[in-house]
């Protein structure tokens, strides 16, 4: 079978991707009034509109009945996808053009040529097939049950560390050294969501150690910022046995690395900044850092909201702000941030997680504002989603939330809440 070369086909997504985005604007949808139609969060309209993600199918059928295009993203889809496969099965690639469609106008029904020489880019094709599953999985870590993506992460981590182990070649392996130190982070956060502190720690601490023998500042400072939430105990309310300090050490040596990091990443060094100050209540620093999380959100591009950082958006940054103003006890400024931010997470699906934990700092919030019942009620609502999805670490947090409510353990509300939880 013949081979289509790497970045034709990978022109060929992008391309598929602004086609989509014409015919939405065509049809009068913004990106958030389209995902609902599709059932697909915002920041995967954007992503696969710059062509940073791929997906299903169905969402291109779907697409083509919302915005009546005739089938004709589907059809590309599957032509598309027909190349993608005569690429991998063809072997090493041929020097041979892929023609990448184009929307036929009144003037033209061309279609543009575009080539490729091979033996470069060596991160495309099967090597890019890698990178964008770890960006997958990792993007799917806020929507799926980490009972259904462990298994599939730690394949994928052990089938490139037997890769990064046998590779001759120096820029190749460490390239596979980085995509491995990513999955590795992701599969940190999954046996996190599932309760096993030290397999979540072990797997940050190791891909901490191979970004730094790699010398990549991107991986480095991306394993200590989910390093220091794991020291910190953050995901948990900023558990009691947390060592906060730790965090905040972790958080400033990948604040040293911001030139190589984009806004989404420094957005999430600040926000956890805040957060640790917030719990030392250090009001003044939590502030600035909070500051400084909403500037590195302004700059954020759809882009930049991918794999690790698919989750960043400014709900995410409501709820750091609610969560610190919970933390310095200043409720009523938290319920204000934090219904805000549960209100725009409710129209992206795939953030459901980041849902959860604002819902569940809210109802701490509402608790601290003299809001007892509200605050009853959607704990509990709350603790039941996030057992019937098996996140252990927002169980944690739930359970911390509790814990909150013990001063009014007379209360029948909060005793009816304590039995509802207890089993």
């Amino acid at each position: 079978m013949s081979s289509v070369p790497p970045q034709d086909v990978t022109n060929a997504w992008i391309a598929l991707g602004q086609m989509l985005a014409r015919s939405r604007k065509a049809a009068e949808y913004t990106q958030e009034t389209f995902a609902p139609q599709v059932s697909y969060g915002r920041s995967t309209i954007a992503n696969v509109e710059t062509g940073r993600q791929r997906v299903g199918r169905d969402f291109w059928t779907r697409s083509d009945d919302v915005l009546g295009t005739g089938g004709r993203l589907s059809r590309e889809y599957d032509r598309i996808r027909l190349a993608s496969t005569r690429h991998v099965l063809g072997g090493v690639p041929a020097a041979q053009p892929f023609q990448v469609a184009t929307e036929a106008s009144s003037s033209s029904g061309t279609t543009e040529t575009l080539a490729r020489t091979p033996g470069t880019d060596y991160l495309m094709g099967e090597w890019n097939s890698f990178s964008t599953l770890t960006s997958m999985l990792a993007q799917q870590r806020q929507a799926v049950s980490p009972d259904a993506l462990l298994g599939l992460i730690e394949a994928h981590r052990d089938c490139l560390s037997t890769l990064y182990r046998k590779a001759g070649r120096a820029p190749i392996r460490a390239d596979i050294g980085a995509m491995l130190a990513e999955a590795s982070i992701v599969a940190s956060r999954l046996w996190s969501a599932q309760g096993n502190r030290a397999l979540a720690l072990a797997h940050c601490t190791y891909a901490r150690q191979l970004g730094d023998r790699l010398a990549n500042p991107r991986i480095s400072a991306t394993a200590r910022i989910f390093e220091s939430n794991l020291h910190s105990e953050a995901a948990t309310l900023i558990g009691a046995d947390g060592d906060i300090m730790i965090g905040l050490r972790l958080l400033d040596e990948a604040a040293h690395a911001s030139p190589d990091l984009n806004p989404a990443a420094r957005a999430r060094i600040a926000a956890e900044q805040a957060q640790a100050y917030a719990a030392l209540r250090l009001p003044r620093e939590a502030a600035a850092a909070l500051k400084r999380a909403e500037e590195a959100v302004s700059d954020l591009s759809p882009t930049d909201c991918v794999g690790l950082y698919s989750d960043w958006n400014n709900a995410r940054l409501h709820v750091y702000g609610g969560t610190c103003h919970l933390l310095l006890g200043q409720p009523h400024e938290a319920v204000k941030m934090l219904e805000s931010a549960v209100r725009m997470l409710e129209r992206d699906p795939a953030n459901i997680n980041v849902a959860l934990a604002a819902a569940v700092d809210l109802a701490s919030a509402y608790a601290e504002a003299g809001e007892l019942e509200e605050s009853c009620t959607l704990l509990g609502s709350t603790y039941d989603r996030l057992k019937a999805g098996g996140n252990h670490r927002g169980i944690a947090r739930a359970q911390r939330a509790r814990e909150r409510l013990a001063r009014w353990r007379a209360e029948p509300v909060v005793f009816e809440l304590e039995e509802q939880m207890a089993t």
